[in-house]
């Protein structure tokens, strides 16, 4: 039994002050996300609101919450007179279960939206492209380059894989 009451205490303190940050920051985002030109000419009027879902899993934590204090209340009341009834690691158990899919809940019905996936397009060289590729790595296999000849023969095979294969120059 004191091992589900620390948990429930525990969770549904870091619970109540996770909700409370959260809220917090999404309000200061709302405010900072404002330009700084418009700031003084109109009032900020958007919250960030927790949606429908969100608000009742939550309240469905405090009412399980609610709920256990008073059922531990009550068996502390019975270990005070009978401490053999007092433990029973079953209803522990159950419950221990009954908040870890509360707090799920909770998570998926608090959580923001998935952002969509960007758009990626995948590279497909062109046959110039390859042939200047091929030839920049056939040179770098060599090895060492030891003449100044080598290294400029080397930097225009590069410059020639940059504009064949659509790089620029200058990638800020």
């Amino acid at each position: 039994m004191i091992s589900i009451r620390k948990f429930v205490g525990y969770t549904g303190a870091a619970a109540g002050i996770g909700a409370a940050i959260a809220i917090a920051i999404a309000s200061q985002a709302v405010v900072a996300a404002a330009p700084s030109s418009r700031v003084s000419d109109q009032a900020v009027t958007t919250q960030a609101a927790p949606s429908a879902q969100c608000t009742a899993a939550i309240q469905a934590i405090k009412t399980a919450v609610s709920d256990e204090r008073s059922e531990d209340l009550s068996e502390r009341t019975i270990a005070k007179t009978n401490p053999d009834e007092s433990s029973d690691t079953s209803e522990d158990a159950t419950e221990l279960a009954s908040f870890k899919s509360l707090f799920s809940a909770a998570r998926t019905a608090c959580a923001p939206a998935a952002e969509p996936t960007p758009n990626v397009t995948t590279f497909t060289p062109s046959a110039q492209c390859t042939a200047d590729l091929q030839a920049l790595k056939a040179a770098w296999a060599q090895g060492r380059l030891t003449t100044r000849a080598q290294w400029i023969q080397l930097q225009t095979l590069a410059q020639a894989v940059r504009a064949d294969c659509g790089w620029a120059a200058d990638r800020r």
